[in-house]
């Protein structure tokens, strides 16, 4: 997302928009205007931006004063053959939260001509895992429809959420414009641990999973968010809230234990 775009998102995140300061600012990010007419309020929310227009006339994000227990997250996690300009999502799962129960889950393989070794030995995922999978464009049009406007949420958020915002506009779907919360973050915040890697937290809370692994990620992740609102401080209302809270609130991250040298007789 570019700069441009992620600030006037972020302005919307902090406070509402006069209509006609929301237009004209709107229509200068050309990444808006080439997919939809600034003014279509629906269009936004095709994008994952749900926006509303208050009884003043002004324009604000609906989880501006939502209450985070009501709001439905979306949990990810993809496994890819590569980095984001070279590579491409070959399983994908998730599962959507609203008010701490999971209301559905999607899950599936992507077609592609090849995974490389270290990645097989990572996942476990094969080719012949891949055989008679759906096209990408196919998964992402799903895979759109699934998320709708909820929070993306991943453990390392910026990963999964810009290959799949990449993978939408290669398919010709229109880059992600939902909000996002990162469960390395906000367990950071929350959860006092020396290391905040999935698999850590996972030991630390006793969750069994499949590692390295899309819809098994998903759920782990899923956890460790759940462990996490359970841990907030009152002050934590509104979906803004939390989001603001895990990106700068205080870090309760334990320091490195002491190395005790053997002692010598």
């Amino acid at each position: 997302m570019e700069a441009k775009l992620e600030n006037f998102i972020n302005l919307l995140a902090k406070s509402s928009l006069n209509y006609h300061d929301f237009l004209q600012k709107a229509g200068e990010i050309e990444q808006i205007t080439d997919l939809i007419e600034p003014k279509d309020l629906h269009g936004w929310d095709l994008l994952g931006l749900e926006l509303v227009r208050t009884d003043t006339g002004k324009i604000e994000l609906a989880t501006r004063n939502r209450d985070f227990g009501e709001q439905t997250f979306c949990v990810v996690d993809t496994e890819t053959n590569g980095g984001i300009r070279s590579g491409q999502i070959i399983e994908i799962g998730a599962v959507k939260i609203c008010g701490g129960v999971e209301i559905g889950r999607f899950e599936t393989f992507v077609a592609a001509n090849e995974i490389p070794e270290n990645i097989v030995e990572l996942t476990g995922i094969t080719l012949a895992d891949l055989d008679g999978a759906p096209s990408l464009a196919s998964v992402m049009e799903r895979f759109r429809l699934f998320l709708g406007d909820a929070v993306f949420v991943a453990h390392n958020v910026r990963f999964d959420y810009d290959f799949v915002s990449a993978s939408m506009e290669k398919c010709g779907f229109g880059m992600l414009l939902n909000r996002r919360l990162c469960t390395i973050e906000l367990a950071r915040r929350t959860i006092p641990s020396q290391k905040y890697g999935l698999g850590t937290l996972k030991e630390l809370l006793g969750i069994v999973s499949v590692h390295h692994r899309a819809l098994s990620d998903a759920l782990a992740a899923a956890d460790i968010m759940a462990e996490s609102l359970r841990r907030l401080p009152w002050t934590v209302q509104s979906v803004e809230d939390l989001i603001a809270f895990s990106k700068t609130a205080k870090s309760v991250k334990l320091p490195p234990q002491p190395i005790v040298e053997p002692v010598v007789l």
